[in-house]
């Protein structure tokens, strides 16, 4: 019996297929932007109906890429790089592209070796969450490869990022706080040096200013996005002599961490501290009381940032002209834990009180 081998469906046979042009096919696979939505539906169906699937060892031999594309991220168990991953994982496979995901743990130098294995599987391109300093080795490397930075940017490594405008969804909380009349309003936050954490305290910083409230250095926490620091700074926080009567807290690992804090001083919340969150993952809703947050459109900014890296790859994108991606929006969204400070009941800050859980 002969070897029936079946031959590879291509590019050249979808476009001869569908009388299309041989880059309109490629564009439309790729989600080129110059390509209609109703065009690049058309030619998915007719690769899928053909049995189309992209060949890695041509692309290999042609552009020296495998079709692996690498996300790093500092933390896995933050909800928010949980659900990007899952968005971009979903760009990368309508695509026949494989995710690989590292974590960078906020080391420059375990950041420096993703990224060196990354180059040496030969992704085709990568999307990382910098840390604070990024090594120089690092920013060399990707020089070479199309990134996006996605959520924090260092200056090292280029100008693509996609973001959010964290400074402004800060102010608004904080607004928001002012608005119900808090005047002591404490802030636990990422450190300096990360542009997130830079720009949520600058955010916090102005809606202080322009509420026309004096800043109390004391008030401020900055440390790593970790729940043992959101702990240790509530509790520092709650042992002021004149302790703040809302907070804002911009971090979901923080807040656990100074939830723990709250539960265990047996603190009402919100009727002896109101509280902001800033992420918005699903326990934030199911909280009792339900927290007050700065949501991020995450599945949306992940989905942007997977189709920026592919219109990067594709070898018709300018990528040194591109103008900057613009900002994605927080949203405030207001729940149980924030309330006017009139309903506060006086307590020193070490005392247990017997309060509602």
């Amino acid at each position: 019996m002969s070897d029936q081998r079946r031959i590879p469906v291509t590019i050249k046979d979808i476009a001869r297929s569908l009388d299309l042009a041989h880059s309109t096919v490629s564009r439309a696979l790729n989600d080129h932007p110059s390509i209609g939505d109703a065009t690049k539906l058309r030619v998915r169906s007719e690769a899928k109906r053909l049995g189309y699937f992209p060949d890695s060892s041509a692309r290999i031999m042609r552009g020296s890429t495998s079709l692996l594309v690498g996300l790093i991220v500092p933390d896995i168990e933050n909800e928010f790089y949980n659900a990007a991953a899952k968005a971009m994982t979903q760009v990368c496979s309508l695509r026949g592209y494989q995710l690989v995901l590292s974590v960078s743990d906020d080391d420059p130098i375990q950041e420096q070796r993703h990224v060196e294995a990354l180059r040496g599987s030969k992704a085709a391109g990568i999307v990382i969450v910098p840390t604070a300093k990024p090594r120089a080795r690092t920013a060399q490397l990707l020089r070479d490869v199309p990134t996006v930075q996605f959520l924090r940017y260092a200056v090292s490594i280029g100008k693509i990022v996609v973001r959010a405008d964290e400074g402004q969804g800060i102010f608004e909380a904080v607004q928001h706080l002012v608005g119900l009349g808090h005047k002591r309003i404490g802030y636990i936050g990422g450190p300096r040096g990360l542009s997130t954490g830079d720009s949520r305290v600058a955010g916090y910083e102005r809606a202080l200013k322009e509420g026309k409230l004096k800043e109390d250095v004391l008030m401020v926490c900055l440390g790593l996005p970790r729940p043992e620091f959101g702990y240790a700074s509530l509790a520092t926080l709650l042992d002021l002599a004149n302790p703040p009567t809302a907070l804002v807290v911009a971090g979901s690992r923080q807040l656990l961490g100074a939830l723990t804090a709250i539960a265990e001083r047996k603190i009402d919340v919100p009727t002896q501290l109101s509280i902001v969150g800033y992420g918005d993952p699903a326990w934030f809703q199911i909280c009792r009381p339900s927290i007050t947050a700065v949501a991020l459109p995450v599945l949306e900014m992940a989905t942007r940032a997977g189709n920026l890296l592919f219109e990067l790859m594709d070898s018709s994108a300018e990528a040194v002209r591109r103008p900057p991606e613009p900002a994605f929006m927080p949203q405030l969204i207001v729940r149980e834990t924030s309330t006017s400070p009139s309903v506060v009941r006086p307590r020193h800050s070490r005392e247990k009180k017997s309060v509602r859980t």
